[in-house]
């Protein structure tokens, strides 16, 4: 048995098309250019808050904690819960359109965030970003994976993922660059435009180019799903807000909850449910009461929930994409390996430029100009090459030797880390901090292409989000929350606020000895799980197609 489309035209030559297009030729590379730009603004406006941080805590008065929860769990835990649902419509719906109307929902947010008067509000207006962003990604792994052979996918999941770094490269580059330049045009406030202060005005600059992308994205063409594989796979849904809608009220409590009910009645699912909701609740509380940082804790809480409800309803409403997403070793293991090292990434991302500021009390445009350079060129290089490495491991050394790119990556990650956060120099702290961004990405390809190749064309979309989703919860959530916590913690203890830093940067580069462990595991299951993909969705209640 196989899943081939009994009509599709012959694949024995490597210039398929789809209608006048050539899969991997040059519209397919067009589309990949235009999705690297959406990806740039998609960082880039998530990640300006952090060389605003600085800026926006003098103005609004918030400790290290609340800045990590305002950049990290604010943003993740919407990412993650509308990630799901958008994730399922991406795969229902059509894809171009998707990302169209995410880019300019949170392209206007963005915007939203610089007329924010205090904490509170900037903090909805975050959600709304996390809300928005939650379509690009998904919808972008599934377009590419038509529009490219598998052959390829790590590697032009990679240069996709080169946008990440430049936006967040661009983002610190223009942020620094706008709030001196603001504060110098307007050292007194009271004479400013609309009484703007300079981090308000850099978030309507960089929300405003996204608009008119999102115009372009638009008229883009939208392959078949599962051509470049010759996979038979469901196309356009006929009620895919319905199923949107299904997906969503799966996932938000008290929905979550009634949708289940009607689903399967109260029967051991739902039962599971609330035993899950009531767990959550005390640990919560208990995790709450001991940190004393309630608002944290509850969102994340929420979130987990969710994500809990959303795989306890996806096993009820389709159930082989279940089965090939929580009942397969490799894609458990994947799904915890890399989004752990995402703790890094995020938290790096957000308190490595304070720690330099703090600690040789820097330029704050010269700042933002150097490591925005370093992430956009060193982080674009680093994520590219990094699939290329993968896929040539792949190719020449054996079939699952992309498996250890975490690992390696891992490794070299900690040398640079420390290299920068022991400089005597800030030129020494530069130079580190360059091969730091080279280093820390050379797993993002190979997490991509692991992921979209172990489920079916019909779920890419799905288990991508799901991956994301992980992401966030791991990383965004987790990562830049608990640096600022520790900081504050050391700081309460009398250390200054950059050696506390420094301090909580450095513990937590241990989390890479959680992400070996599970490389290993990942690596002895994923040949037999790569083999058996289609048995084991037949075996699940896929149809075969002859």
């Amino acid at each position: 048995m196989d899943f081939n489309h009994a009509n599709s035209p012959s694949r024995s030559s490597p210039n398929f098309h789809i209608g006048p297009y050539r899969i991997g030729g040059p519209y397919a590379k067009y589309i990949l250019f235009l999705l690297i730009l959406v990806y740039a603004m998609n960082l880039l406006d998530r990640q300006i808050l952090a060389i605003l941080a600085g800026e926006i805590q003098a103005d609004l008065g918030i400790s290290d904690s609340q800045m990590g929860f305002l950049y990290g769990t604010s943003f993740a835990v919407f990412y993650a819960i509308f990630g799901l649902p958008l994730g399922r419509l991406a795969d229902l719906w059509v894809r171009k359109t998707l990302i169209a109307c995410g880019l300019f929902t949170w392209s206007v947010m963005t915007m939203l965030c610089g007329m924010a008067g205090g904490a509170a509000s900037l903090t909805f207006f975050r959600f709304g970003v996390g809300i928005g962003e939650a379509t690009a990604t998904p919808s972008a792994y599934s377009l590419l994976s038509d529009w490219f052979e598998p052959k390829d996918r790590a590697s032009v999941i990679a240069i996709y993922s080169t946008g990440a770094y430049i936006g967040m490269g661009l983002s610190m580059f223009i942020g620094g660059w706008i709030v001196d330049w603001w504060n110098l045009s307007y050292p007194d406030i009271a004479n400013a435009p609309l009484g703007l202060k300079g981090w308000q005005v850099t978030f309507i600059i960089v929300g405003a180019p996204g608009v008119l992308l999102a115009a372009l994205f638009r008229t883009l063409k939208e392959p078949v799903r599962g051509y470049s594989e010759n996979v038979a796979s469901i196309q356009n849904h006929p009620h895919p807000f319905r199923e949107g809608w299904s997906e969503l009220a799966s996932i938000l409590p008290p929905f979550s909850v009634i949708s289940l009910y009607r689903r399967v009645g109260f029967t051991a699912p739902l039962i599971t449910n609330i035993l899950a909701a009531i767990i959550i609740v005390a640990l919560g509380s208990l995790i709450s009461h001991l940190t004393g940082r309630v608002t944290q804790w509850v969102v994340l809480g929420v979130g987990v929930y969710a994500m809990f409800s959303w795989a306890k309803s996806l096993a009820v409403r389709d159930p082989v994409t279940y089965a090939m997403i929580f009942r397969c070793k490799s894609m458990i293991y994947v799904n915890l390996a890399y989004p752990i090292i995402t703790f890094i990434t995020y938290g790096f991302a957000l308190w490595l430029a304070q720690y330099l500021l703090r600690k040789f009390d820097a330029d704050l445009s010269e700042l933002g100009m150097v490591l925005g350079l370093s992430t956009a060129i060193c982080g674009g290089v680093g994520v590219a090459t990094g699939g290329v490495v993968a896929d040539l491991m792949k190719r020449h050394i054996r079939e699952d030797a992309h498996t250890f790119m975490g690992l390696i990556s891992g490794i070299l990650t900690i040398i640079a880390a420390l290299f920068v956060l022991n400089a005597e120099t800030l030129q020494e702290a530069y130079i580190a901090n360059a091969f730091l961004q080279f280093v820390s990405v050379l797993w993002t390809g190979a997490a991509g292409g692991i992921i979209t190749t172990l489920v079916l064309p019909r779920m890419r979309a799905t288990a991508s989000a799901f991956y994301l989703a992980m992401g966030t919860f791991l990383g965004l959530a987790m990562g830049p929350f608990t640096i600022g916590y520790l900081s504050d913690t050391f700081q309460a203890s009398g250390n200054t606020p950059s050696d506390s830093l420094g301090l909580s940067l450095k513990l937590a580069l241990l989390v890479y000895l959680v992400v070996a462990i599970f490389t290993v595991l990942l690596f002895r299951h994923y040949r037999q799980d790569f083999n058996s993909r289609e048995a084991r969705a037949i075996a699940a209640g896929e149809p075969a197609h002859p």
